[in-house]
């Protein structure tokens, strides 16, 4: 069964986020004005995937 864990969220002008699971995926949706993609991921690499995206966030906010 496919559960919503995001609903597909307007994060700028353009840019549109979803994320979604089914059985053994977690699957994200990203959407511009330009081009759209998806991307399955199993349960360790979305584990890993949000990790590296803490740490990107944690550098982001180093340098502004």
């Amino acid at each position: 069964m496919k559960k919503t864990l995001l609903n597909e969220e307007k994060i700028g002008e353009f840019l549109t986020i979803g994320v979604e699971m089914e059985e053994e995926e977690v699957g994200l949706y990203i959407a511009s004005a330009d081009v759209s993609a998806s991307c399955a991921f199993k349960f360790d690499e979305w584990k890993k995937f949000v990790e590296g995206v803490n740490r990107a966030m944690e550098r982001f906010k180093e340098v502004i």
